[in-house]
């Protein structure tokens, strides 16, 4: 019965040892093949995107200092022409300041020549009435002016004056003549006639004959009560400007004023 046990026992131990031997493992990248390839992949694109980002990162940098000279050069030319517009601005206002400076002046004189003229006109009006009611003043040339000019010219300036006491108008013509010895030569004058109530000017200009030197200067007033006034001819030096009386003196109206 002993040996039958143990026979029994050693066949159970014997069939039970195939059984409990462990399985032989398999190699880590064989096993673990899906996941060692993603990593690779991973690897390889994230070694590539690092380049693709650092060249262009590199590229990006290389044209920013392309583009930063250019601005630089912008900038620059930019201030050089603010600079000349702010010089033109600053010439521009004190032009403005001057001609502001100017026009104020010549406001303030035109102001005071026209006070000057108002109040002149003012006295004249009080000393004709004083003199109409002290019999007044007949026609008379108040003024007679003769200014030489280049080439032979000559410019004349009558001026007639009358305050009648009833204040009638003068009216008639005016003959400028030139007396050498016996020789006679009449001015041919622009205007030769008047009509006036106190004060005329007759301006113009002639050309004197070559060869022809006056010793009087004649003023002859044919109106209801002739008048002749006879003045002496001195020659002075011709105006080098083609400047007159005109442009000189002020001017009354060609008719009555």
């Amino acid at each position: 019965m002993h040996n039958t046990d143990t026979e029994t026992t050693s066949q159970s131990n014997s069939s039970m040892t195939p059984s409990s031997t462990p399985p032989e493992k398999k190699p880590f990248l064989e096993s673990n093949a899906p996941l060692a390839i993603g990593a690779a992949i991973l690897i390889l694109g994230s070694g590539f995107l690092g380049y693709s980002v650092g060249h262009r990162q590199g590229l990006t940098v290389v044209g920013y200092d392309a583009d930063a000279e250019q601005l630089v050069e912008v900038v620059q030319e930019q201030k050089t022409r603010l600079e000349s517009l702010n010089k033109s601005l600053n010439a521009a206002v004190q032009e403005r300041d001057v001609a502001v400076s100017n026009s104020n002046d010549l406001y303030q004189a035109f102001t005071q020549a026209t006070e000057d003229k108002q109040r002149t006109e003012g006295m004249s009006a009080i000393y004709r009435e004083v003199l109409r009611q002290r019999g007044g003043l007949s026609l008379t040339v108040q003024n007679l002016g003769v200014k030489p000019l280049p080439d032979n010219a000559y410019e004349y300036q009558v001026d007639l004056v009358q305050v009648s006491p009833n204040k009638r108008r003068a009216s008639g013509t005016v003959e400028l003549r030139l007396i050498q010895g016996t020789e006679v030569l009449v001015v041919p004058m622009e205007d030769s006639n008047f009509n006036f109530d106190n004060y005329e000017r007759l301006t113009g200009r002639w050309s004197m004959p070559k060869g022809f030197n006056p010793d009087f200067i004649e003023v002859r007033l044919n109106g209801a009560t002739p008048v002749i006034k006879r003045f002496s001819w001195s020659k002075g030096k011709a105006v080098e400007a083609d400047s007159a009386f005109i442009s000189e003196i002020p001017q009354a109206e060609a008719s009555a004023q």
